[in-house]
């Protein structure tokens, strides 16, 4: 595994900037409005994912969520998040099936856990591969 996150330049097929390191088998790098990078990271410890906001060049961590020991959180294969207008990030956990929305406090105020299951017992949960937030704006017609 690379556990590479880069930047191409289309027109020279270069890549520009890459930084590895701090993360394993990431997810969904989005560089936010305020210059810093938004990333999934599936190992952060042993069945410990994480999302970090980082400054990509000083590498300084502004933000980061781990879960708590009451609310783990981890998803080996997937996963995703999205910064949203309020300044809260909604995170996808992936395997879980599972969707929720953390403060900058570290605080769940929303949440979502598929509930369709698979296998003979019921034992698979359905994979979430990524759940986003649309604004009013960006809604389809056929959702009204």
């Amino acid at each position: 595994m690379l556990d590479t996150i880069a930047v191409v330049d289309p027109d020279s097929e270069a890549v520009v900037w890459a930084l590895t390191g701090m993360w394993r088998q990431q997810h969904q790098p989005t560089v936010l409005p305020n210059g810093r990078m938004l990333v999934f990271d599936n190992k952060a410890g042993t069945e410990i994912s994480e999302v970090l906001e980082l400054d990509p060049f000083s590498q300084a961590v502004a933000w980061s969520y781990r879960g708590t020991p009451e609310r783990p959180f981890y998803s080996e294969t997937c996963g995703s998040n999205q910064r949203l207008p309020n300044g809260n990030t909604l995170i996808t956990e992936s395997d879980n099936g599972r969707a929720f929305e953390v403060t900058s406090e570290e605080t769940i105020v929303w949440e979502y856990l598929n509930p369709n299951h698979a296998g003979p017992e019921g034992e698979y949960v359905a994979t979430l591969f990524e759940v986003v937030r649309l604004l009013p704006s960006e809604r389809p017609d056929w959702m009204e």
